[in-house]
């Protein structure tokens, strides 16, 4: 059949080209056994006609601004509408390739027809997956979430109009202007990242979820939050969320009240570090509500072990709570691991201990239980122990562990396991801290001062930049460590350093850009690599790391998280899968943290969103960054790092294809950040 073209009217006076190829274009094709889902897809290349347009049947029309009428062969107009169209949201991106069109003249745009009988594994996973492909300006998703798709190709009658082809299709993607229409790039892209089977089969499939979610975290959305991330995988999973938390929490505020079901409060047994009844209690408040629940998760360490209690009262999915008690303990871990550690909880314990075991310095002391770093010190000599003892005494869990610093390069290793088998492991390399870097020795001025011997992240890279033979190394015994604790599934995001590494950070000597290089010293082992691990969490990477994550793999980790929690392994293998070509391209996620003169200032952040002013500032910057966040208002009283917290004020997620050039803008984006304090 020959290619179709139709003429568009928008806004009853411009007009536009539209033709595409009235044929089966499959991609991905099933048979090859890939596992992933095929699609037929349909090219259509927009033009522009008349910039003022007359037709005899469109007079007496709507003179919406915005409407759009279809004109035929036979020049009848059709409304396109979002009954002929089959969603508001395909209207819209119409609308965006009309848009687009109107300023340059041409652009192709690809819809996407799944061929797998089904619903799609979550609504908006082509804008997941392709956003940030070759030449590609917007990726839509015009599914709602759970819609059924027949699975079958559209037939060339059904092919000749343009409504019937925009009906069938989950998605659109507009590409870049281009002369040569689809480019092979973008091809290539295309195949790549769609590497997956993003349709589900089967009834099951497209049954709504009720999922329960404990503690929605002390940070709202607005503040670099991660509950943002759950009520978006939610919404485009089709979960629906009840929380428990106290009354009074920021989830309760009218903005967020479509973001989820029901609230339970928690009553005043609600604590942190919670109660040894904590799982009970929570049980009976969730049987209480008196609807089918499908699972529940936490994503706060302290709260692991008491929700795997309270799912297996309830007969819901979990892990073993006596996993989480040793996994997010860093003594006992470190104990599981075979190190010699030491816990306390007072410097004079802790002095006793070093002196007894005749331990060499530096050594490294941090909580038990924490997060984000908070309050992990490197002691250089016995003057520091008590300051760093002091610190942690700050944090809301008073006892320490201690042991041997590992002066390895440090990653973050985040593994999903389904039923024993890793479906995905992938490494970032986590960058020297103050703590790193700060001068060692007993006699240092440094020794002793614990606010700048802290461990708060500087850098994250994505992928790391590791031997392979380390890399492989890591993936193999951080697994098995994870297996021999007892777990069988879940999200693991593990912070841990190579011992005996063959690189160590160093500036380059022709450009002065800190990265890993062969290691110069003479301190090279005769015994090989090994893991060290400093702690396991069994919950998706904290901060705002996940959305660097989704960028660099296309997987978002609260996604696969909530397909956990319900047991939907279809949808948790599909969802883990990365793109099959591996990282798209370097990835650095900058964190901005604060400091200031506490004799000058009280610590009260004293500009407004730093991120958008750097960027008005420093467009040349801009286009390296595709996601970022100021954490941190106007007013708002910031502790300050003596403090041992988390004293982060902004992120800027930095892309490149050259690492080098990655690593470069982000050393400027941090150079180029302007705050102030009062």
């Amino acid at each position: 059949m020959a290619d179709r073209e139709v003429t568009i009217v928008w806004g009853g006076c411009v007009s536009f080209g539209c033709r595409w190829a009235a044929s089966q274009v499959i991609k991905g094709d099933e048979t090859e056994n890939t596992g992933n889902t095929a699609s037929q897809v349909v090219d259509l290349y927009f033009t522009t006609k008349r910039k003022s347009f007359e037709h005899a049947n469109l007079q007496g029309q709507t003179t919406d601004d915005d409407a759009i009428f279809i004109l035929g062969d036979d020049g009848k107009p059709q409304s396109a509408d979002e009954q002929t169209f089959g969603s508001e949201a395909a209207i819209q991106f119409l609308l965006s390739c009309l848009q687009a069109v109107k300023s340059t003249g041409s652009r192709v745009a690809r819809l996407v027809i799944p061929l797998q009988e089904g619903v799609l594994v979550r609504s908006d996973i082509l804008p997941l997956r392709l956003k940030d492909a070759s030449a590609v300006d917007e990726v839509a998703s015009f599914s709602a979430p759970l819609q059924r798709f027949p699975g079958t190709p559209l037939s060339l009658e059904d092919m000749a109009s343009l409504p019937a082809v925009f009906r069938a299709s989950a998605g659109g993607i507009l590409l870049q202007r281009n002369g040569s229409g689809v480019s092979d790039a973008f091809e290539a892209d295309f195949d790549n990242k769609l590497s997956t089977a993003w349709v589900t089969p089967g009834p099951e499939a497209a049954r709504r979820r009720r999922v329960v979610v404990v503690g929605c975290g002390y940070r709202d959305p607005s503040s670099g939050g991660w509950m943002a991330y759950v009520f978006g995988a939610a919404r485009a999973q089709g979960v629906d969320l009840v929380v428990v938390d106290r009354a009074g929490s920021w989830i309760e505020r009218a903005e967020f009240a479509d973001s989820y079901e029901a609230l339970l409060a928690a009553g005043p047994w609600w604590a942190n570090p919670p109660a040894a009844d904590m799982g009970e209690r929570v049980a009976e408040l969730v049987a209480a509500y008196g609807r089918p629940v499908d699972g529940i998760v936490t994503f706060s360490e302290p709260f692991l072990a008491s929700v795997s209690r309270a799912a297996a009262r309830l007969g819901l999915p979990g892990q073993p709570a006596a996993s989480y008690e040793v996994a997010t303990d860093k003594y006992r871990l470190g104990r599981f691991e075979g190190r010699k550690a030491f816990c306390g909880a007072t410097a004079e314990e802790a002095l006793r201990f070093a002196r007894d075991e005749a331990l060499a310095y530096p050594l490294i002391l941090k909580p038990r239980l924490g997060l984000n770093s908070e309050g992990v010190v490197r002691v250089d000599g016995p003057d520091a122990i008590r300051p760093a003892v002091d610190m942690i005494q700050k944090t809301f869990f008073k006892s320490f562990t201690l042991e041997r610093y590992c002066d390895g390069p440090e990653v973050d290793v985040n593994v999903v396991l389904l039923d024993g088998e890793v479906l995905s492991c992938e490494i970032a390399d986590d960058f020297p801290k103050p703590g790193d870097m700060a001068k060692k020795g007993p006699g240092s001025a440094a020794g002793a001062d614990a606010a700048h011997n802290n461990f708060l992240e500087t850098y994250i890279v994505y992928p790391s930049a590791l031997p392979s033979p380390e890399l492989a190394m890591l993936r193999d015994s951080i697994s098995a460590t994870i297996r021999r604790l007892g777990f069988s599934s879940g999200i693991m995001h593990v912070e841990a350093r190579v011992d005996r590494s063959s690189v160590e950070y160093r500036p380059s000597a022709t450009d002065g850009v800190v990265d890993l290089a062969p290691r110069q010293d003479n301190a090279v082992s005769s015994e090989p690599p090994a893991s060290w691990v400093l702690e396991i969490n069994p919950r998706p990477p904290g901060l705002t790391a996940s959305r660097i994550i989704e960028s660099v793999y296309g997987v978002d980790y609260f996604g696969v998280a909530l397909a956990l929690a319900v047991d939907d392994k279809d949808r948790v293998r599909a969802l883990a899968r990365p793109f099959r070509d591996g990282a798209q391209y370097t990835g650095v996620m900058a964190l901005i943290r604060a400091d200031y003169d506490e004799d000058r200032c009280e610590g009260i952040f004293d500009s407004d969103d730093i991120c958008e002013e750097l960027l008005a500032r420093r467009p040349d910057l801009a286009q390296h960054i595709n996601r970022y966040g100021c954490l941190a208002k106007r007013g708002q009283k910031i502790p300050h790092p003596s403090s041992g917290s988390n004293t982060f004020v902004a992120y800027f997620n930095v892309f490149s294809r050259s690492r080098k050039e990655a690593l470069e803008v982000a050393a400027e984006v941090k150079r180029e950040v302007r705050y102030s304090f009062r």
